[in-house]
């Protein structure tokens, strides 16, 4: 099995090889006939909605039973929302909580109630997420596809990889960055709103031909809140280009980033405990003398700094047959440093990982059947490793394999599905030591099994279920320090999506999840304080560290949309989700109600796009409550010529109620700033 898995990754790259140099023998032939093959064109699809997908032959293309748990939102519905970073617009989708950390994780996201997640960007498998997106230059993004359930067995790996999750995969975001789609464009993008927030971006593209290429610099910085250290400041350069003809379409992607981050500082809401002797006993009182106070400690990333390359090629060898070939390489290099605000010693520790992927996919498209095969790879590194296993390396492979059929009947009105996937991990260093190893993890399979039905030309219903395996973490810690067993989780879901007017399109899923041996949130001892807690902040690193215990808990929610279009000039999209467990813990540190709306008018020159965002409240104690908030976002744009060239005026403003929530605390609670308002200028030189 060994040598089996190692000679897959090198078959990869032997076949990619192989697939150019097809290429270069057949362009000439087949170019001739470009005409009648036209239907082979790989060039990239904007979803719109959900009626209109990804071309089958593309690696991100999910059955259609899956469709209804996928949202997409498009570049113009990006610049409608004026997000500051990413996570503004995956808090917009359904099922999905953001919450801002405050520490070294930064932002987290959670899908249906589950916090292990994978992201792909322009075909880089990206590790580190949580630090790297709100890197990412919202003006450089294309779209933003959310595949809400890990049922889409073709996209990565369904087990946790480079992750501190002992979960399943609960799904997939897939991003895809611009590129040109005329002969030559440009432009530049300033803006300036409060805490001394600034962006410049500059772009040029050009199509030339069967060429393209697009490439954007970003600068953004802020001085944060006064006496909150939370500055940032970011630069970087985006790549994109490519080439498409009927026989080859490839394209690259290069992304670098350089920058820092400061991490706010933590308000105390909980008293400590004390114990004092008196007379011979010893008492126990609060001591609320911190309550209200900031944290004295200062944390920040400087530098931070990323890079990413991605090649991606697709090969149709006939009318049925098309294969898909992808390298990526990603990098992070980080710095944590640990300081006080009373004079301390500064600490400095690497927190540094990098990571590379390579797929090979080939997609067999016959007339009532698409069969979808292939083979993955994937590597991370992080030299030092993570807490609680701080100073020792991670070093890990994985390597998948996976065969989803997909077949039509009833004149398309009916699609059945079904594959499987295995996921096999070999460890290059012992989770526990961190000394060299060479072992094999049990593999892991994920089994998933699909049903569409187009009831009415307006009415479509789904169903699915799945069954996925997951291998433990060794990043999580048992109260009594000992291994949880593997988790096993079936999937249930079914939907239905009625595209009844332009003006009403309603869709309504439920879903509901078995999981055995689920990792739950458990209490364990602090080993610098000695106090019983369910995490804790590692004093040296800043990673917070969660004792967690395995139990069978039964997950059951919905997810409730509307959206649609009147009289041209006003769309709306309402997203609405619920969801609740059967375990106390997991139930009381999860918001049941999250609910999203996006609002856009347009007369004439101008529109206005309103946004906003309800989580009810969790975690709550008898010193403090998370979420129960309700966030509005608003900007007003105006389109007219200067120089004959086109030019728009934004006004925004976010968090208009000057919300002051918080979404998580353990050394304290990290308010939101509040109230952020500003005005962005928008030129195109062509």
């Amino acid at each position: 099995m060994k040598w089996i898995c190692r000679g897959l990754s090198s078959l990869v790259l032997v076949l990619g090889t192989f697939l150019i140099f097809q290429t270069v023998l057949a362009e000439e032939k087949v170019e001739q006939k470009k005409e009648q093959k036209s239907s082979h064109k790989l060039e990239e699809v904007t979803v719109t909605d959900k009626k209109v997908g990804e071309p089958v032959t593309s690696p991100y293309a999910v059955p259609e039973s899956s469709k209804l748990a996928t949202e997409v939102i498009t570049a113009e519905e990006i610049e409608a929302l004026h997000p500051e970073t990413i996570w503004d617009v995956l808090e917009q989708m359904p099922g999905m909580e953001v919450t801002f950390q405050g520490r070294m994780r930064l932002n987290l996201l959670s899908m249906r109630g589950n916090g292990n997640y994978g992201v792909i960007l322009d075909g880089v498998y990206v590790t580190s997420a949580d630090r790297i997106l709100a890197t990412l230059p919202v003006d450089t993004i294309e779209s933003i596809t959310v595949v809400r359930d890990a049922t889409a067995l073709s996209l990565g790996p369904l087990t946790n990889f480079g992750s501190s999750s002992g979960s399943s995969n609960q799904g997939f975001v897939v991003i895809k960055t611009k590129r040109a789609s005329k002969k030559v464009e440009g432009g530049a993008i300033v803006s300036y709103g409060s805490f001394h927030t600034e962006k410049e971006h500059l772009y040029q593209g050009a199509k030339i031909g069967k060429f393209d290429y697009r490439v954007a610099g970003t600068h953004n910085s802020t001085l944060g809140q006064t006496n909150m250290y939370n500055a940032s400041r970011n630069t970087s350069v985006l790549l994109r280009g490519g080439y498409t003809s009927p026989v080859f379409s490839g394209d690259l992607f290069y992304y670098s980033s350089r920058g820092m981050r400061q991490f706010q500082r933590a308000e105390c809401l909980v008293p400590k405990t004390v114990k004092k002797k008196v007379g011979g006993k010893t008492v126990t009182y609060l001591d609320w003398s911190t309550v209200g106070q900031l944290s004295n400690q200062k944390w920040e990333l400087d530098p931070m700094i990323s890079d990413m390359v991605a090649v991606n090629l697709n090969k149709p060898w006939s009318d049925t047959q098309t294969t898909t070939f992808s390298y990526a390489y990603n990098s992070l290099i980080v710095s944590s440093t640990q300081d006080t605000f009373l004079n301390g010693t500064p600490s400095v520790r690497d927190q540094s990982s990098r990571g590379q992927s390579a797929s090979l996919r080939h997609v067999i498209n016959s007339r009532n059947n698409l069969l979808r095969l292939g083979g993955q790879y994937f590597q991370y590194v992080s030299p030092d490793g993570f807490p609680p296993n701080w100073n020792m390396r991670s070093d890990e492979d994985m390597y998948s394999l996976y065969v989803q059929d997909e077949y039509r009947l009833l004149g398309d009105k009916l699609t059945i599905d079904g594959g499987i996937r295995a996921d096999k991990k070999h460890f290059n260093s012992d989770p526990d030591t961190g000394y060299a190893i060479d072992e094999w993890a049990k593999e892991t399979y994920t089994y998933a099994l699909g049903t569409s039905y187009k009831l009415h030309r307006m009415i479509t219903l789904t169903g699915r279920y799945a069954y996925s395996e997951n291998s433990m973490s060794p990043y999580q810690l048992s109260a009594d320090g000992t291994k949880l067993p593997p988790e096993r989780r079936s999937r249930y879901e079914a939907g239905i999506l009625a595209n009844l007017h332009p003006s009403f399109n309603p869709s309504l899923t439920l879903y509901y999840y078995d999981t055995k041996n689920q990792k739950v949130s458990s209490t364990g001892v602090d080993p610098t304080t000695g106090t019983v807690v369910s995490s804790y902040i590692d004093p040296v690193t800043g990673e917070e560290v969660s004792f967690v215990d395995a139990e069978d808990v039964r997950t059951k929610g919905l997810e409730f949309g509307l959206s649609g279009t009147i009289l041209k000039s006003f769309t709306y999209h309402l997203l609405y989700s619920h969801v609740t467990t059967d375990n106390t813990e997991t139930n009381n540190s999860t918001p049941h109600h999250l609910a999203s709306g996006r609002f856009s008018y347009k007369y004439k020159n101008a529109d206005l796009n309103l946004s906003f965002r309800y989580v009810s409240p969790y975690s709550k104690t008898e010193y403090y409550e998370l979420g129960d908030y309700t966030r509005v976002d608003a900007n007003i744009r105006y389109n007219f010529k200067v120089f004959d060239r086109d030019t728009r005026v934004t006004l925004y403003g976010r968090n208009l109620g000057d919300n002051h929530y918080t979404t998580t605390y353990n050394t304290g609670a990290f308010y939101d700033p509040g109230l952020q308002y500003g005005v962005e200028l928008a030129y195109k030189f062509w």
